[in-house]
């Protein structure tokens, strides 16, 4: 489509004007209808250019190869006379010779052409939304091909895209642009005439054939939109090649459900307007979204509502537009509801859509006037055996493959072959979408499978092929749960993790009433692995409490499945606390591995019964249960197990106070500690283990006085959790490794980019724990910057979520500097009772490591306090000598240097001298580090 610019040939005279390529007569800017004949006549007379042109001449050029009396033509004449209105008296009648043109002619070539262009084109009464970057690319398009097909689900907004893409084409087809709408004719024969008709053949004068609609705008510069083709598409397909081969200058844009598969058609695949994504909470970016964007157009103009940008009422909105797939159709339906019922009820009504979504513009044709209406129409196209496919296929919930179609939807009277080939039918008239990128992944659009799932439920077969669905995905999970052991990780998540949304409305059809719920049962263990690999743990958990209901009401014997679930509960329950629920569900774990002698899952409950001794501060006890998961693994084949349990004893070592014994078996883990290639192990312990250890090693090096060591330690399991791309590790080593080793090292200002990143890591995260850990670390940056309602705000309900393991060893800096930070902000009241429920906790736990450093911070919390300050003293020194019952070079180093300055302050210089002097002496890195600073500067004050 690039026309060149020359005007068309055309005449002016009088109030007339004759356009001789488009065979059309207009009066006072008005078409006229006019017989071809006359309009013969009329060109004939006007080229005799004031000439008499006789009788003969003028039969034969208008009844070429016929005999007609002299009547015929007066009769013609007398047609053409009326036409011209007032210039009739131009035609003059010349006795006993034939007639004559008088009027004064002039060249129409300099007369505008833009209001004769798309004079034929309805106006626009309201703005396109959300479809800027489609009519830029259709516009583009246009340059290199003559024939365009917009092909697009209903409702989809085809025919408004095709007409405003027109008025932008306008000025290239001087010859003008036409629309003949197909969408109220019955049968191919009426194609022609509604083509003809909309390039000006008159009304009245024969229906012209399509040689000579073709021989008419063979050198016409002029666009032809062809509106809702796909019921007629072959007859369609047909006219629009004859047109195109006729001459090199017109141009079609086409609209249909359906390609017309003609001769250098180019299909354009009209999309759904964009939705914002589920998990987007950014109200400007939400809104900036299309059918966001004609919701809130539509909801104003028809239902008087005003653009909200409250949070909740926006994601009303988005929700309701997700729903309705984007579909523009159904969101101005939806708009129109929000008059009568809110924003509110129109949501809480959106899964009854096609009662709801009625009521459209009068106007309209009548399969837009209600969504139900638009598929009804689609429907009706399809051949009975594409009906049952998509009927079938309904069941899925989202993306499928053609395997996964033919073995749900295949049946004797509908082999697998005759499945492909309806899918493709389906693809083709736009109700299946089809996603080449994912590897030929198709889906059909929410409100199609709502329509076809009503159609199986009123046949009385949707049962069955729901069942066929949940007992397809319960093989393929058990294929994935073997996969996992031979199968690179990856490669196995891109496989099983796009059927998450089909295995979630399995299990929901499996425990339904009309369901089977042992099938929800196998369902439930199959999808673990799959569960736990995405970190989806809270799904985990409530998919497998009802799963263990079920068996435990039914009273039914299945110790292996008993076994799986307990697991599965067990690892959920850890994200959400270490209460005596979490202890127990790995306690029924174990016993039932026990009695099936399954050493896989004897491993899997005793490492969670010690993360629930550990994070209880039961260390003693949870080293005990390193030892035997040690002695459990040592047969085995898999060194990385036996690697595993020294690293569940080097971290029980380290909060006992024995660092060297723990840096021992953490060294030795991290060195040896090969993550099997070709095994799934993030499932069996929630987290990559390598970089849980190197974190633990990081504090070791870290209180042993290696503060570089430490830093760079950590900073390689970040790298590396990154590298994989596990949430939970990457939450884990973020906010108990890079975060508390930045806070050790370089105080609260080191904070800023590893608690930011923190921040964002467990903002994307769904599990609630690790959003307070997020908090928890946003609360304490907010705090060190004056904001004292940040501990009300942030850090006591994120202390609450966190539970008792806020106070592990990997937080005690944590809660060190969130004590010193609220004394300074006054909060003083709350920095005690959080320094004293450390203290009680440490000592419970027999946490020999963090004592010294509380006790510490007590004494800097008395000290400030007028009222107390005689009472610091005494704490310093106690701190002073807890921190020589241990190992830890650094914390040592704290509690002698808060000593030393006590001191120096009540001028016992020599004393603070010989206190801290010896300590510093013994470090030999880490001298950047701000606790070095502050003894290295209190030193010199004493010279």
């Amino acid at each position: 489509m690039n026309p060149a610019a020359s005007a068309p040939s055309s005449f002016e005279f009088g109030s007339c004007r004759v356009l001789l390529q488009r065979r059309e007569l207009l009066c006072e800017g008005q078409p006229v209808a006019l017989g071809g004949r006359a309009f013969d006549i009329l060109i004939a007379l006007i080229d005799g250019r004031g000439s008499v042109v006789t009788k003969d001449e003028l039969m034969r050029l208008a009844w070429p190869g016929r005999i007609v009396e002299e009547n015929t033509l007066e009769a013609q004449v007398s047609a053409l006379r009326r036409a011209l209105g007032e210039d009739r008296n131009l035609i003059r009648t010349i006795a006993g010779r034939g007639y004559q043109f008088v009027g004064e002619i002039s060249d129409g070539a300099r007369v505008a052409t833009a209001v004769a262009s798309n004079g034929h084109l309805p106006v626009s009464l309201t703005p396109l939304i959300g479809r800027e970057a489609a009519l830029r690319e259709i516009v583009e398009l246009a340059a290199t091909h003559r024939l365009i097909t917009l092909v697009g689900t209903g409702g989809v907004g085809k025919t408004r895209l095709a007409l405003e893409a027109a008025r932008r084409l306008a000025p290239l087809f001087p010859d003008g642009v036409s629309l003949a709408e197909l969408g109220p004719l019955g049968a191919p024969e009426f194609v022609p005439p509604a083509v003809a008709q909309a390039l000006g053949f008159p009304q009245g004068a024969g229906t012209p054939s399509l040689d000579r609609i073709a021989s008419a705008i063979s050198t016409r510069r002029m666009l032809l939109v062809l509106d809702n083709c796909e019921h007629l598409v072959e007859a369609a397909a047909q006219i629009v090649e004859k047109l195109l081969h006729a001459g090199a200058f017109a141009s079609v844009i086409a609209t249909s459900r359906e390609a017309l598969k003609a001769d250098g058609e180019y299909v354009y695949r009209v999309a759904s307007l964009d939705v914002p994504a589920e998990e987007n909470q950014n109200v400007a970016d939400v809104l900036r979204h299309g059918a966001l964007q004609l919701f809130d157009a539509r909801a104003s103009s028809v239902a008087g509502a005003g653009r909200s940008e409250d949070p909740r009422v926006v994601a009303l909105k988005a929700r309701i537009c997700r729903q309705l797939d984007g579909i523009p159709l159904a969101i101005e339906l939806a708009a129109a509801r929000v008059r009568v019922f809110g924003i509110e009820g129109v949501a809480e009504r959106i899964d009854d859509r096609f009662n709801l979504l009625t009521n459209g513009a009068r106007t309209a044709l009548p399969r837009q006037k209600t969504l139900r209406a638009t598929l009804d129409w689609s429907y009706e196209l399809l051949s009975v055996p594409e009906r049952e496919v998509l009927g079938r296929l309904s069941v899925f919930a989202g993306p499928f493959s053609i395997d996964s179609a033919t073995a749900v939807a295949s049946s004797a009277e509908i082999p697998t072959d005759a499945v492909v080939d309806c899918l493709a039918q389906l693809v083709e008239k736009s109700l299946v979408s089809v996603d080449v990128a994912a590897a030929m992944q198709y889906r059909l659009l929410e409100t199609t499978q709502v329509y076809a799932r009503e159609k199986m439920a009123a046949s009385g077969v949707l049962r069955e092929y729901a069942h066929r669905h949940a007992q397809y995905h319960c093989e393929l999970l058990t294929r994935a749960e073997l996969e996992w052991e031979t199968r690179p990780t990856v490669e196995w998540i891109a496989v099983y993790g796009r059927h998450l949304e089909d295995l979630r409305a399995a299990i929901n059809w499996s425990f339904s009433p009309e369901g089977s719920p042992a099938l929800g049962v196998a369902l439930t263990t199959s999808a673990v692995p799959l569960w736990l690999h995405l970190a989806l743990l809270e799904e985990c958990l409530a998919r497998v409490d009802e799963a263990i209901t079920h068996l435990n009401r039914e009273r039914i014997v299945d110790d292996r499945s008993h076994m799986r679930l307990y697991a599965a509960k067990g690892a959920s329950l850890l994200y959400q606390g270490v209460g005596l629920e979490t202890g127990a569900a790995f306690q029924r774990a174990l016993e039932f591995a026990e009695r099936l002698g399954e050493a896989e899952y004897q491993l899997r409950a005793i490492w969670g019964l010690w993360c629930v001794s550990y994070l209880t501060g039961r260390y003693e006890a949870s080293l005990s249960l390193a030892r035997r998961f040690s002695e459990l693994s040592a047969p085995l084949p898999h060194q990385a197990d036996r690697l595993i349990g020294e690293r569940m004893a080097g971290m029980s070592l380290l909060c006992l106070g024995r660092l060297a014994d723990a840096r021992d078996g953490l060294e030795r883990m991290v060195g040896r500690y090969a993550a099997p290639v070709y095994r799934s192990h993030l499932i069996r312990f929630i987290y990559e283990q390598k970089m849980i250890a190197q974190n633990s090693l990081a504090h070791t090096l870290w209180l042993q006085g290696f503060a570089d060591q430490a830093m760079r330690v950590v900073q390689q399991a970040t790298e590396g959790a990154r590298a994989i791309d596990h949430p939970p590790s990457v939450c884990y080593v973020l906010t108990e490794g890079a975060c508390a080793i930045a806070l050790l090292t370089g105080g609260v200002a080191a904070l800023a980019e590893p608690a930011a990143s923190a921040i964002d890591a467990t903002r994307r995260h769904g599990v609630s724990t690790w959003k307070a850990r997020g908090r928890m670390w946003r609360g304490l940056l907010l705090l060190s910057q004056g904001d004292t309602e940040a501990y009300a705000r942030e850090l006591r309900p994120a202390f609450d979520e966190i539970g008792e393991a806020l106070f592990v060893l990997h937080y005690t800096g944590y809660v060190s500097a969130a004590c010193m930070e609220l004394g300074l902000q006054g909060c003083v009241a709350e920095a005690f009772e959080l320094i004293e429920a450390a203290i009680g906790r440490a000592r419970q736990a027999g946490d020999r490591c963090s004592v010294a450093e509380l006790l510490r911070v007590k004494g800097e919390l008395l000290d400030r306090e007028p009222a107390s300050k005689d009472l610091a003293e005494a704490q310093f020194i106690e701190a002073v000598k807890a921190s020589r019952q241990q190992d830890s070079l650094a914390w040592k180093l704290r509690c002698a240097t808060s000593l030393a300055r006590a001191w120096l302050q009540q001028g016992r210089r020599v004393e603070a001298c010989e206190l801290l002097a010896p300590v510093y002496a013994q470090f030999t890195e880490g001298f950047d580090t701000a606790d070095l600073q502050q003894a290295r500067a209190l030193l010199g004050s004493m010279r």
